[in-house]
């Protein structure tokens, strides 16, 4: 094959020297018909925005891996609309890994040398009968299982597919028919997501036992700049609410209310897969009948926990899978209002997601990166430059039709390989420092034996520079496994104390129940709404008027009171019934009744006099409490038991503790349903 004369292409500053979306924004025609258009998202209400200087004082945090983006070009076949152009060509020459656009025959265009791209990978899947044909299967295996391999490694990864609207974006990603589960299933259609799918699960099937591994996935657009949920209810999804975006100190951008499901196989995904599939919005274009209209973000969250020495360790991965909307002119094609809004709204986020590739392609000391000019940018803010493990797919037509958009995404592509991506294990540090001190002390005890290989096989004395050599490397040998096991030891502390505060937490749960169940039994036995106070350690009080039907009346006049304090005085024990007034006196086996309704003192010196001059009855063998006297006599056990309350230190004793409470308010409560249709309980005395 000859070639004509190279031009090797150098990425400048400029990321868009000869696309023409930009022009688009400033026709005075399209400003006119659409005034309120290209303005700030309505989600990025109320979320503050960042500062280059405040971007500054955030310390450098470590990362385990720094690689620059991957990118991968794919060339689709010309299709039947570009054949039966007149002069139409194939431009497009694969070399290696460069791509060479050669001018067309008919040259109508301002180029008219070659233009030569060099990518991570190349696709050629023009002519099948070819032996370099790249087949959907190839994509997946070259990009795809990269991918998982970093997710089952504790890393965000992420892949988004780039190229103008009918380049086989979504055929890439998806297949041949997204919304068909047999195309999803085949072999020969299925695209990178659904393969993915698959193999993940495949892997997961393949876990060590003491392995556990837990997939919830999420599916939105981003569609006129706003984000609907894929995923949600039929009834929800009929409205399309505009989802919000908010930041998480930590964990970066969200949206708010965003359905995420838990999946078990990959049956169950791919059926979210493909609901969320026949919920994007699509139209017909100039370039493609079935055109994605929005960018579509398809998250996989891989949560792993594991077992190992007596340890646990968990990771968490995010995969995210973007497939963006096709970017096309804007001219007589679009030929009513909305789709002229649909192709403004691409066109700016797809405008944002190339200055941000152009500011970190600069990789400029504190440059201002324009992440939330856009919602697409703003959410893929870790993706780009950020704690992700990223590739990129741009997807080109050979037609000589298109070459002025096919350079463009080249150019886009070439740019995006200088992004630098310093991505880091989503783990515990805890986790962390012990496996970096592992992975330090296998280096260390690896150099030891290679030094001490290599000392046997010499015949020559080991000098003293060698011998000191020797030593420090035992010495830091040593400290490294110290500080191990302080580590060991500093974990096992912290477990016996989670331990130590679940007993006490378990006691303490142990003594609510048994009060509210208490509570629940001694309820059922009162016919009346009652309102117990939540601030009284022994509520069984505030039911003493309500465990003796409400009959009770409790006089409130000096005289009763008096009698009261001198009965407490004395060790006797004061009651009240309807009209009377009952003392007990149990030491001498007594007891007295005095009415109510003709109760004085006169004629009576004092307190004394009076109550020695009252007739007294013998109570006998036997006597009868009544409920307010058993209740009262509860009390005062309570008190008692209160009293003896032990340390919360001791857990064991806390538990047998409440345990004693329980059964003694399970007395309480047999006692007060035994005399529920009676007055009083009678004990024997004897």
């Amino acid at each position: 094959m000859s070639l004509s004369p190279q031009k090797t292409f150098t990425p400048r500053k400029r990321i868009f020297p000869n696309v023409s979306t930009p022009s688009q924004f400033s026709t005075p025609k399209l400003v006119k018909c659409l005034p309120n258009l290209i303005r700030t998202p309505e989600c990025f209400t109320n979320v503050l925005l960042e500062t280059p200087k405040a971007q500054s004082k955030v310390p450098k945090e470590k990362f385990d891996e720094e690689c620059n983006l991957s990118v991968a070009v794919r060339i689709r076949p010309m299709n039947a609309s570009e054949l039966a152009v007149i002069g139409a060509e194939d431009v497009i020459r694969v070399k290696d890994k460069q791509i060479i656009v050669c001018p067309p025959k008919y040259n109508h265009h301002s180029t008219s040398i070659d233009h030569t791209f060099s990518y991570d990978q190349i696709f050629w899947s023009v002519d099948e009968s070819n032996p370099i044909y790249s087949k959907q299967e190839d994509v997946f295996m070259t990009i795809g299982i990269p991918l998982l391999n970093s997710a089952f490694k504790g890393f965000n990864a992420c892949l988004f597919a780039y190229g103008q609207t009918g380049s086989g974006k979504s055929y890439s990603m998806m297949g041949k028919n997204m919304c068909d589960i047999n195309d999803i299933d085949s072999e020969d259609f299925s695209g990178i997501t659904p393969r993915f799918c698959r193999e993940l699960f495949r892997r997961v099937s393949d876990l060590e036992p003491e392995a556990t591994i837990s997939i919830d996935v999420s599916y939105f657009e981003i569609y006129n700049e706003k984000i609907h949920d894929l995923l949600a209810s039929p009834a929800q999804n009929s409205s399309r609410v505009a989802l919000k975006v908010r930041e998480h100190p930590v964990l970066g951008p969200y949206i708010v209310d965003l359905t995420t499901h838990t999946v078990k196989s990959y049956a169950e995904l791919r059926d979210f897969l493909i609901m969320g599939n026949r919920n994007r919005a699509v139209a017909s274009t100039s370039m493609n009948d079935f055109s994605s209209r929005s960018h579509s973000i398809f998250s996989i969250e891989i949560g792993q926990s594991k077992s190992l020495d007596d340890t646990d360790s968990s990771r968490r991965s995010k995969v995210s899978l973007v497939d963006l909307a096709g970017s096309e002119r804007l001219g007589s094609s679009f030929n009513n209002e909305e789709k002229m809004k649909q192709g403004v709204y691409i066109n700016k986020s797809l405008l944002t997601l190339g200055k941000c590739i152009s500011a970190l392609a600069e990789q400029k000391r504190n440059q201002f990166i324009p992440y939330r000019d856009s919602v697409l940018t703003w959410l893929l803010r870790e993706s780009l430059g950020g704690n992700s493990l990223t590739s990129m797919l741009a997807t080109i037509s050979p037609s000589s039709t298109h070459l002025d958009e096919t350079l463009s995404t080249l150019r886009y592509a070439c740019q995006a390989r200088a992004i630098i991506n310093r991505a880091r294990i989503n783990e515990s540090p805890h986790d962390r420092l012990i496996r970096e001190l592992r992975s330090e002390v296998e280096r260390l005890r690896a150099l030891r034996q290679d030094y001490e290989r290599r000392s046997s096989c010499s015949h020559s004395s080991i000098n003293s520079s060698r011998d000191s050599e020797v030593e420090d490397i035992k010495l830091q040998l040593s400290e490294t496994e110290n500080k191990l096991t302080e580590a060991q030891q500093i974990w096992e502390q912290r477990f016996m104390e989670s331990r130590q505060n679940q007993l006490k937490e378990l006691a303490e749960a142990e003594k609510y129940r048994a009060e509210l169940e208490s509570k629940v039994r001694i309820l059922k036995t009162v016919n009346e709404d009652v309102s117990l106070s939540p601030y009284r350690t022994n509520f069984l009080q505030e039911l003493e008027g309500v465990l003796t039907n409400g009959n009770e009346e409790q006089p409130e006049d000096d005289l009763v009171e008096s009698i009261k304090d001198w009965c407490s005085e004395n060790g006797l024990i004061c009651t009240y019934n309807a009209d009377r007034l009952k003392i007990v006196d149990h030491k001498n086996r007594k007891h007295t009744l005095l009415p109510l309704n003709n109760l004085s003192l006169s004629g009576y010196e004092n307190m004394n006099e009076f109550l020695t001059s009252l007739k007294w009855k013998d109570t006998g063998p036997t006597k009868g409490l009544s409920k307010s006297e058993m209740v009262s006599s509860m009390n005062q056990i309570y008190q008692i038991l209160g009293n003896l309350q032990p340390p919360e230190s001791d857990n064991n004793l806390s538990l047998l503790y409440a345990r004693v409470n329980k059964t003694l308010q399970k007395f309480e409560t047999a006692l007060l349903g035994s005399v529920k249709n009676s007055k009083t309980v009678t004990f024997n005395l004897e």
